[in-house]
């Protein structure tokens, strides 16, 4: 018997993945591809759970930080198309070809490491060949592309599948970076040689770039934070027609008086916000869940919880394992209440974007949770995923 007693858990709506990548798919030219990605843990989704949501669903393949991720995927019975996108380390490139890994290149070295493997193996392993950008350090300068494609093709057991870069622009929502950044990209790609043809899959843009930059389409799209609702960019306030995935919920469980003055940190200010919004003292909600759960609470700011339809602000310091709320305000607040972080609540609702704006981060890493946050998913494919992680 599973017996649920979890500070916190997130709720995963997976209806809404398979109608967020239908929603993308709205979005784009007919026939191209989406790959939809999947690296830490799917944003702290769970990867396994949405990979298997979206295979079903009909996405087109998964994109993944490294061969470790790509692995575990396979063993788990993902068998759609998974491209790791870091570049290659040349000591993995026999099991990226035993597992049936596409390969990012960026320099003749892995190419050659992941050729002998595929020898070896008796069997051709398919590359995509990454090109830089404005991102230093990731890619293939653009001059040099051609001399590596060059060198690439004369391995008879790699495929060129396909030819990317990863552009910064749209995450700026920088509509000058942006277009420097494809015009440079299509640049490249139309000065190749004849005897190089394209590779059959160019891509380039991300979530951001589905709204800013569709000039940069081409024949795929990689597509990480509008799956999960996740807003990245503002893009001039165009419509974002995708729902969030996630709701991240815990309980009360413990009340307390608030005397002005009191400790609620360990650090020396903690104590700054602890005497009510009238100096006068308070009550506060104990809620079992710490930056150990939520990352973004080891240094939040102007953060609530909803209980009972209303904001209860976050006050003093987080702890590993719990935080404070402020509910002078909201007198019938009790043990056993529900206390959402993320998510919707009475006509109150919390988001990412609210979170990341306040604390300075990017609303796609609030969501990267700790290993206690226990998942329940909900939505019809439920069944088809309930235990996993």
């Amino acid at each position: 018997m599973t017996v649920d007693v979890a500070g916190c858990h997130a709720v995963l709506h997976l209806d809404r993945l398979s109608s967020n990548l239908a929603m993308a798919r709205s979005m784009l030219d007919r026939g191209a591809r989406i790959l939809g990605v999947v690296k830490a843990n799917a944003y702290g989704h769970g990867a396994l759970a949405v990979s298997r949501a979206l295979e079903r669903a009909g996405i087109d393949g998964f994109a993944v930080d490294s061969p470790d991720e790509g692995i575990d995927l396979r063993q788990a019975g993902i068998a759609s198309p998974i491209l790791v996108m870091n570049p290659l380390c040349p000591g993995d490139a026999s099991p990226m070809i035993e597992f049936g890994l596409t390969a990012t290149v960026s320099d003749v070295e892995a190419a050659e490491a992941l050729h002998a493997a595929a020898r070896r193996a008796g069997y051709p392993a398919n590359i995509h060949i990454r090109a830089r950008s404005d991102c230093a350090g990731l890619g293939t300068d653009g001059d040099a592309v051609v001399s590596l494609l060059r060198a690439v093709r004369s391995f008879a057991n790699l495929r060129v599948e396909g030819l990317f870069t990863h552009m910064i622009g749209p995450y700026r929502d920088d509509p000058v970076q942006i277009g420097r950044e494809v015009a440079n990209f299509h640049t490249l790609i139309d000065r190749l040689p004849a005897d190089l043809p394209k590779p059959p899959l160019v891509h380039a843009i991300t979530s951001p770039g589905l709204f800013n930059a569709s000039a940069a389409r081409f024949d795929m799209v990689r597509l990480g934070a509008v799956l999960y609702g996740i807003r990245m960019v503002e893009a001039g306030g165009a419509p974002f027609p995708f729902r969030p995935v996630m709701e991240l919920v815990s309980r009360v469980a413990h009340l307390c008086r608030l005397e002005p003055g009191d400790d609620i940190g360990y650090g020396p200010t903690a104590r700054r916000r602890s005497g009510g919004p009238t100096g006068t003292g308070g009550k506060a909600a104990m809620i079992p869940v710490g930056y150990a759960d939520l990352p973004y609470l080891l240094r939040f700011r102007d953060s609530s919880v909803l209980i009972r339809g209303r904001r209860a602000p976050l006050i003093g310091e987080a702890f590993m394992g719990k935080v404070l709320a402020d509910v002078t305000d909201i007198p019938d607040a009790a043990l056993g209440d529900e206390a959402v972080f993320v998510g919707a609540q009475g006509i109150e609702t919390i988001t990412v974007e609210d979170i990341g704006k306040a604390n300075g981060i990017r609303p796609s890493a609030i969501l990267m949770l700790g290993p206690r946050v226990a998942r329940r998913f909900s939505g019809h494919l439920a069944g088809q995923v309930e235990g996993v992680k």
